[in-house]
């Protein structure tokens, strides 16, 4: 698609309006809408937000806290409408952790669906309050002219929010235009279309739902909503998929692997998949196998990047059956983009089996982090090319290996960030949380990538079993420690910090 004299998302998604108007567009447990309902609910909600907020520019914040409905699809397309860039509050989230986002975030509203009114009040925010029901009511002139014309490539179009190492989260700030050169080549490489059903297993708070929302905005596919709910029962998911002809899954790992490992093909096969992509975490090999095995004829696609280069920066599409002991690249670079692996000193290196860090520049990088400066200047960076040009470039924390095969290998983390369950977390920020409890002394969280276990050590008169129920109500559940080793004391190394690398050999009481 030529999308150069294309000024936003919603220049797009308005010419699939034109083009598909009756077509389905979203669906639901509840409900179905086509694409003119989709853009009338839109209107409706853009114009409710304007009356309430007056914005004088475009790019301003306003959140909404809501299960994942067709109601939510239309409200964060109605919060562009009206100039504005939505975060999604996830009600599964514990509300000491929602505040501190929208803290960060000050948004100029809360839009709250009508059943969470009641519950959205423990986050204790004074914010002006915007129901699900008020955004439909029926308003005259549509008043959205005016502020379309200030909404451009650079506008943010959402915010979402990643861990932050002093424990305050970081919000990355991503424009229209990022995502329409992102998502541009993505429905290009993998052959989207109007045909397609595009099952959205992502929630609205992690950017993996951007390849499906805006997917479809670009080529008129239809978006199916899959409730969390349905990823605890294997047969009700399967069903829905399978009922609502579902062709393409892009997808967290860890929820690829609750149906090969519940065994669910067992039950029903969604045959008419055509595409599974993967990213978040590295995808286990026997898992793998069992998809393939189930779906012969698909596409599986291995997709890397973090939230800050929008999306991903590489793609390995695979061309064959992988064995248990076989790992997967990160394959080719998307179109726009520039990997590089930077050593120590900041040089690139060019030779295979020397570790170094990914760094992305090019299109579609993020704005930055949303009223963190500190953190925007030290992640995202000047990087000055061979023939002295200098670039804008993001710092991933993220080690890769180029091989002997000349194809590039994830390699671990350059610091204390991880990924677990599809997120990438802060080690420090756990620890803070753990550290704040009254009756830790201290303490020192580590994760095992292969167990995919994360732990927390500490010391304190706290019992473990207190400890983890507090800590289930401060953290989101992924955030959570799954062991926790009380130990009578630490070890110290030569520098006078906590010795790593004994934690198992420590007296646990």
């Amino acid at each position: 698609m030529d999308i150069r004299n294309k000024k936003s998302i919603l220049d797009l998604f308005e010419e699939t309006v034109q083009k598909f108007p009756e077509r389905i567009s979203a669906i639901d447990p509840e409900k179905k809408i086509t694409w003119n309902e989709l853009k009338s609910k839109a209107m409706c909600a853009a114009n409710v937000i304007l009356a309430k907020v007056h914005p004088k520019e475009s790019g301003y914040p306003i959140a909404v806290y809501s299960e994942k409905s067709v109601d939510l699809l239309s409200t964060i397309l109605g919060i562009n409408y009206a100039g504005g860039f939505y975060t999604y509050l996830n009600p599964e989230q514990p509300a000491d952790r929602l505040k501190k986002i929208l803290t960060v975030l000050e948004p100029k509203a809360v839009i709250v669906e009508d059943a969470l009114l009641e519950q959205f009040q423990n986050v204790d925010y004074p914010c002006e309050v915007i129901s699900f029901s008020m955004m439909q009511a029926k308003r005259g002139v549509d008043k959205t002219g005016d502020v379309r014309e200030k909404i451009n490539r650079e506008t943010p179009l959402y915010g979402v929010f990643t861990s932050g190492s002093t424990g305050v989260p970081k919000c990355v700030l991503v424009s229209h235009g990022a995502a329409m050169d992102f998502i541009n080549h993505f429905v290009d490489i993998f052959e989207f279309t109007e045909q397609d059903v595009i099952g959205n297993q992502a929630p609205f708070d992690f950017d993996v739902s951007i390849k499906d929302i805006v997917t479809a905005y670009f080529t008129g596919a239809a978006l199916v909503l899959i409730p969390r709910g349905y990823f605890s029962t294997p047969p009700r998911l399967l069903d829905y998929i399978c009922d609502n002809h579902v062709t393409n899954l892009t997808w967290a790992v860890s929820a690829l692997c609750i149906i090969s490992g519940l065994k669910g093909f067992a039950y029903r096969v969604p045959k008419e998949v055509k595409r599974v992509m993967f990213s978040g975490e590295v995808m286990p090999m026997k898992h793998l196998m069992i998809w393939q095995e189930q779906l012969p004829g698909a596409t599986f696609v291995n997709l890397y990047g973090p939230s800050e280069i929008t999306c991903n920066c590489t793609y390995f599409t695979l061309n064959r059956t992988y064995e248990k002991d076989e790992k997967l690249p990160l394959g080719k670079v998307f179109p726009g983009r520039r990997v590089v692996l930077l050593d120590e000193k900041n040089q690139v290196i060019t030779k295979p089996n020397i570790p170094g860090e990914l760094c992305v520049t090019g299109e579609s990088i993020a704005i930055g982090y949303y009223h963190n400066e500190e953190q925007t200047q030290k992640h995202f960076v000047t990087f000055e090319e061979e023939d002295g040009t200098r670039v804008r470039m993001y710092r991933t924390g993220d080690m890769a290996m180029m091989e002997a095969d000349g194809e590039m290998y994830f390699a671990g983390r350059k610091d204390f960030q991880i990924k677990h369950m599809g997120h990438r977390i802060e080690l420090e920020e756990i620890e803070r949380s753990i550290n704040a409890v009254e009756g830790v002394e201290r303490c020192i969280c580590t994760y095992d990538g292969e167990k995919k276990r994360l732990s927390s050590y500490y010391t304190g008169t706290i019992e473990k079993k207190e400890l983890h129920l507090f800590l289930k109500e401060k953290l989101p559940v992924y955030m959570v420690p799954s062991k926790f080793q009380h130990v009578k004391t630490f070890i110290l190394n030569k520098n006078g910090k906590i010795d790593r690398k004994v934690l198992d050999e420590l007296e646990v009481i």
